[in-house]
């Protein structure tokens, strides 16, 4: 009777579960929800990218930040916004970690440096099959061009602008004099690049004595305290040229300080609202466009054309970009016309 009993019983339960199920088979090796594998080999419109920005400390990185939350939004896709706060090993450390959590499908680095990003791109992202597009910052040593295995570049730091811009200069000095040449984080490309065409266009020039270069933060306190510096260290100092807007301003309050607003000239990189200000009250001669949304747009949209089984650009050069009025170099002449594009924007 008692073994009667038991075979009842386990009847019983068996009859129970058997109704309880819903008929739902679980994959339980299927990827967790929301890592951003789904869509490596199936519906594009999933995608999940780790942006690691250069930092957040100043109007252009947040201006590409947004942008960037922007654009996955519009694309149905997720995004993570890494915050490299200027530090190569702080970025490096973050890009490994990234790796390490094996949800991602796409990266879009702005590198602080994209020279120590190299090595872990090459030997650990790209194996991993995930997409990589640079932007502002070249990987690997590349000069306006995708590093080997990654996807695109976009950039409008290249060598080339800087030499345009000390070109401008010569041209609207003839006579010549002393330039303080003030970058950001000695060991970013547009520092680098800043470099190399002050290279070639003043140093050989017997009219110009350079002062610097200079490296900062990027932020106008040290760029006042490096401006300031020089100019009571050089009295007859004639040019002052600083690569991004936001630290330009340090630059124009430690002129004007100096009493010495239109003798010593400013020449600005960055384009933003206030650097068109400055433009048109006097303070700086010219500014050169940086385009912020276009260049996280072009990092993204190269994503998205891999993903889609489409070519890919290469290379994006922000400063052919339709928004600018055929030149990206504003000043007091043909500031309007940048105007009229609805620029800056930022």
């Amino acid at each position: 009777m008692r073994k009667y009993f038991l075979f009842l019983l386990t009847m019983v339960i068996l009859v129970l579960a058997a109704c309880s199920n819903t008929g739902e088979t679980v994959d339980t090796s299927a990827p967790a929800e929301g890592d951003g594998k789904e869509a490596a080999s199936g519906d594009k419109g999933d995608i999940t990218v780790a942006y690691f920005s250069a930092g957040a400390s100043n109007n252009y990185l947040q201006t590409g930040i947004q942008e960037v939350e922007k654009v996955a939004a519009d694309y149905g896709w997720k995004v993570d916004v890494y915050d490299g706060g200027f530090d190569p090993l702080t970025q490096l450390n973050q890009v490994q970690n990234a790796v390490a959590q094996d949800k991602y499908d796409a990266f879009l680095i702005e590198a602080v440096d994209g020279n120590q990003l190299c090595d872990i791109v090459q030997s650990e992202v790209l194996p991993k099959g995930i997409a990589v597009s640079a932007i502002n910052i070249e990987l690997c040593g590349a000069i306006d061009e995708a590093a080997e295995g990654t996807l695109t570049f976009v950039g409008g730091q290249g060598v080339n602008i800087y030499e345009d811009i000390y070109k401008n200069i010569v041209e609207n000095n003839p006579d010549g004099g002393k330039i303080a040449v003030i970058g950001g984080p000695s060991t970013g490309t547009p520092y680098l690049n800043n470099v190399k065409g002050m290279e070639k266009i003043i140093a050989p020039d017997d009219k110009w004595e350079i002062v610097g270069p200079f490296s900062t933060d990027y932020t106008a306190n040290q760029a006042f305290q490096v401006a300031q510096n020089a100019i009571q260290a050089n009295p007859d100092l004639k040019v002052i040229f600083s690569n991004y807007s936001g630290m330009t301003n340090g630059v124009v309050e430690a002129v004007n300080a100096a009493g010495k607003k239109g003798e010593i000239k400013i020449y600005d990189f960055g384009g933003d609202e206030w650097s068109f200000n400055a433009i048109q009250n006097g303070d700086i001669e010219q500014t050169v466009i940086m385009l912020p949304k276009e260049e996280v747009q072009r990092g993204m949209e190269a994503i998205k054309l891999h993903f889609e089984g489409k070519d890919v650009p290469t290379f994006y050069d922000l400063t052919t970009e339709e928004i600018l009025p055929g030149t990206p170099y504003v000043n007091k002449d043909n500031i309007g016309d940048f105007e009229a594009k609805g620029l800056p924007e930022y």
